[in-house]
């Protein structure tokens, strides 16, 4: 029994030497392929130290550079940072056959400090990798620091509890980058890259006035627009971002910050709509006709309603002038097929081509690229959804208008049908569907209804279904 204990013991000391032996050579590795240089100072603040990792290989180079604060906490935390960013790069490099390449792996980490006072800190790193390929990766990460707490900030940090502010960043962002008709050009990116989830908002610093948020590439636009950003005035956030993050004494900073790009210094309108409220959705085909489609916006714009208009291409390179007015008077525009086919009997190809045309022409002429389908006579298949890759939106009710051309009538079946959360099928091109638009659009309003869009009615049902 004890020879037993002697020989597993030798075991375990043979074990431990080996551990050992493996970090030193490791750690023995990275000291001699890595320089630290702590001597410089940073430009602007004096009492920052520039921390550098080095390493100018045969295959691959990288300078890391990050601030040192005389913080312990924050001075590891960012090291380790910087630690993790070179080891991440040699791993990735080791994949990489150097046979067939002549540019050599790069990895280079700069840093600006943007804001220090007392209260925070903020940081932005800008890092551009090339591991083979034809281009090399540009991407941007922040880090605020708050010196009371001791700690790193997350965007959830900075704003009181319970405040909605995912919803009001969202809606900024989208409302101010959208000004950029470059960007509006791709509205569904758009949407997606500012859509109200934390991950969008991640890259931020607080600034003496300013939230400032930024946008990787390809987030919210097209890449050749590269990365973006909105600096929010800390005024109209006052209602959700905490008080010390507001206090102008502690929020000042040492040196005179520059003015952001771009300024956000007003909040866009919004059209609220009331979830504890009925909501209807009254939704336009065939469109646009100058005469009906317009008496019918005139009704919307009287009683502070939305609705849907379903377009045909074919009808839009006409009547690009309607089309502005739709989307200017907060209605939303949806997608009808270039020519009204059934496109479950054309090819793929055909149907996917009657979808596209119709995409382009409203992007041509309005900055504006629909995100809702209706495909004509509601004919639709899995593969066609699949291979438009948008929402597709049908209908509850249809008063028939185009078969029963009677002002009544239509209002009548409408009336008749009308519910909460329901969505009405109309078309814009006939007079006696917009006499009766105007009728109905009326009585809904008198009965209590909101009139939404199709995207709203959608929202609300979430809303609802969250509760």
């Amino acid at each position: 029994m004890l020879a037993k204990r002697i020989k597993w013991f030798h075991v375990l000391i043979a074990v431990v030497c080996v551990v050992g032996l493996i970090g030193f050579f490791h750690n023995h590795s990275l000291k001699k392929e890595t320089v630290m240089n702590k001597v410089r100072t940073d430009s602007q603040y004096g009492n920052v130290e520039i921390a550098t990792l080095v390493n100018d290989g045969k295959t691959f180079n990288y300078a890391v550079n990050y601030p040192v604060f005389k913080n312990e906490k924050m001075d590891s935390a960012l090291k380790r940072f910087a630690e993790k960013e070179v080891r991440q790069f040699q791993k990735e490099t080791k994949d990489v056959d150097q046979e067939h390449t002549t540019k050599r792996n790069e990895l280079n980490v700069d840093y600006k400090i943007v804001h220090y006072a007392k209260q925070t800190v903020a940081i932005i790193f800008n890092e551009y990798k090339y591991i083979g390929g034809a281009h090399g990766q540009t991407v941007k990460k922040t880090f605020n620091y708050d010196f009371s707490k001791q700690a790193f900030l997350s965007i959830d940090d900075i704003f009181k509890e319970d405040a909605d502010y995912l919803h009001k960043l969202s809606l900024i962002a989208y409302h101010e980058l959208k000004k950029n008709k470059d960007i509006a050009a791709d509205d569904a990116l758009l949407k997606e890259g500012t859509a109200p989830k934390k991950e969008n908002f991640s890259r931020f610093a607080i600034k003496e006035d300013y939230i400032e948020l930024y946008f990787d590439t390809y987030q919210v636009a097209a890449g050749y627009l590269g990365e973006q950003s909105i600096a929010i005035k800390k005024s109209l956030l006052k209602d959700i971002l905490k008080e010390q993050y507001i206090d102008k004494a502690k929020n000042k900073n040492k040196i005179k910050e520059q003015k952001p790009k771009h300024e956000v210094i007003s909040l866009p309108k919004e059209e609220t709509v009331d979830p504890n409220q009925k909501v209807i959705a009254l939704t336009f085909d065939d469109g646009p006709n100058p005469a009906t489609t317009n008496q019918i916006l005139d009704s919307l714009k009287k009683y502070k309603g939305h609705a849907t208009f379903f377009v045909l291409g074919s009808r839009v390179q006409y009547y690009p002038e309607t089309l502005i007015r739709m989307l200017k008077e907060g209605n939303e525009v949806g997608n009808h097929s270039w020519s009204h086919p059934l496109l479950t009997r054309l090819s793929v190809k055909e149907a996917l081509k009657q979808i596209n045309d119709t995409q382009d022409i409203i992007e041509k002429i309005s900055g504006y690229r629909p995100t809702l389908v209706r495909p004509p006579y509601g004919g639709i298949n899995d593969e066609l959804r699949s291979q438009m890759k948008m929402d597709v939106a049908l209908w509850d009710v249809d008063p028939e208008d185009w078969k029963d051309r009677n002002k009544k009538t239509i209002v009548d079946r409408v009336m008749n049908q009308a519910g909460d959360g329901r969505t009405i099928l109309i078309h814009d091109i006939y007079r006696t569907s917009a006499d009766a638009a105007d009728e109905i659009i009326k009585k809904l309003t008198d009965q209590g209804y909101q009139l939404v869009t199709v995207s709203q009615l959608e929202e609300v049902k979430k809303q609802r279904e969250a509760k």
